[in-house]
C-alpha cells in the first residue's frame, strides 16, 4: 500500500462522514413518513413534493458516500488512451459520483418545475402565484441547463491524461494541457479535500477552456498548473499522488505511458 501524503489527514474521517450520512439518510425517510402524513390529512398533493425531496436527499448521502467514504481504486479506471495522436496512460474520473450528480440536477429540475405548474394552476387561492409560477419555472429550466449541457459535451465525466507530449486535464467544466518541460514539479495539498498540484512556471504555455460558463462545477486553475481534486478521480488518492509525481520527476519513465508497463507500474504500485 502506498504511503499517504503528509500533507493530508492521515485518516478520512470517517466516523464525522458517518454521522452526516446517517443524518441526510433520516431526513430522506422521515420526508417520506411526512408525505405520507400528509395524504392522511386530506392534502395528498403534498406526497409528490414529499417523494422528490425524499429522493434528492437520497441522492446527497449517495454522493458522500461514493466520493468521500468507499475505496476508490478501482483498475479499470485507469486504462490505455491516445491523445492528439500520442500513446497516454488515462486516469478516469468516477461514473457513479458523475451519474450521481446528474440524476441530481434532474430532481432539482422536477422539483421546481412540479412546483411552477401548482402556481400556475392555483389561480386566486395563492397570492402572487403567477410570479412563483414564473420564478420556480425559471429555476427548473437553470436545472435543466445542466444536463443540455452534459448531453451537448460541455459538462462530462471528466479525466486526466498522461500522454508522452504532456498532460491533459478534462475536468468537468473544463479542459487544460501542458508539456512536460514546463512542469517545475509536483506535490500533495489539502484544500478541503486531499488534491495534486503539478505546478508549471509562471510563464509556461497553458492550452486552456472552460467548456461552462453557466455550471462552473469545476474551474481551471488561477495560475499555470494541473490541479487534480482527488476524490472525483474512480482512483485511490494515494496511488493519484504517487503515480502522477513518478512521471513528473522521472522523464525517462514517461516512454512507457501508453503501454502496458505503465497499467502495470499502477497495478503494483512501483513508485518508489
Amino acid at each position: 500500500m502506498l504511503p499517504t501524503p503528509t500533507e493530508w489527514p492521515q485518516t478520512r474521517g470517517g466516523a464525522k462522514y458517518s454521522v452526516s450520512l446517517a443524518f441526510v439518510a433520516m431526513l430522506s425517510l422521515g420526508s417520506i413518513v411526512v408525505g405520507f402524513g400528509f395524504v392522511a390529512i386530506g392534502k395528498p398533493g403534498a406526497l409528490k413534493y414529499a417523494l422528490l425531496f425524499a429522493l434528492l436527499f437520497a441522492l446527497i448521502a449517495a454522493y458522500s458516500y461514493v466520493t468521500r467514504m468507499r475505496p476508490r481504486h478501482h483498475e479499470r479506471d485507469i486504462m490505455l488512451t491516445e491523445h492528439e495522436g500520442s500513446p497516454a496512460t488515462e486516469l478516469r474520473y468516477s461514473g457513479t459520483s458523475f451519474a450521481i450528480l446528474v440524476a441530481l440536477t434532474i430532481c432539482m429540475t422536477a422539483i421546481f418545475g412540479v412546483a411552477s405548474v401548482d402556481y400556475f394552476f392555483a389561480g386566486e387561492t395563492i397570492p402572487a402565484s403567477e410570479l412563483a409560477g414564473a420564478l420556480t419555472g425559471a429555476a427548473a429550466l437553470f436545472c435543466a441547463s445542466f444536463v443540455a449541457l452534459v448531453v451537448l459535451g460541455n459538462i462530462n465525466r471528466g479525466r486526466v491524461v498522461l500522454s508522452q507530449r504532456g498532460i491533459y486535464h478534462r475536468g468537468r467544466a473544463f479542459e487544460s494541457f501542458m508539456p512536460w518541460e514546463v512542469f517545475a514539479g509536483a506535490k500533495a495539498a489539502y484544500n478541503g479535500t486531499p488534491e495534486v498540484l503539478v505546478i508549471a512556471y509562471s510563464n509556461a504555455p497553458w492550452q486552456k477552456r472552460q467548456t461552462s460558463k453557466v455550471w462552473k462545477i469545476d474551474k481551471l486553475p488561477p495560475v499555470p498548473m494541473i490541479e487534480i481534486d482527488c476524490p472525483n478521480l474512480a482512483i485511490e488518492p494515494s496511488l493519484v499522488y504517487h503515480l502522477v509525481k513518478f512521471y513528473v520527476d522521472n522523464p525517462s519513465a514517461r516512454g512507457e505511458l501508453g503501454t502496458d508497463a505503465s497499467i502495470q507500474r499502477a497495478r503494483v504500485g512501483s513508485y518508489q
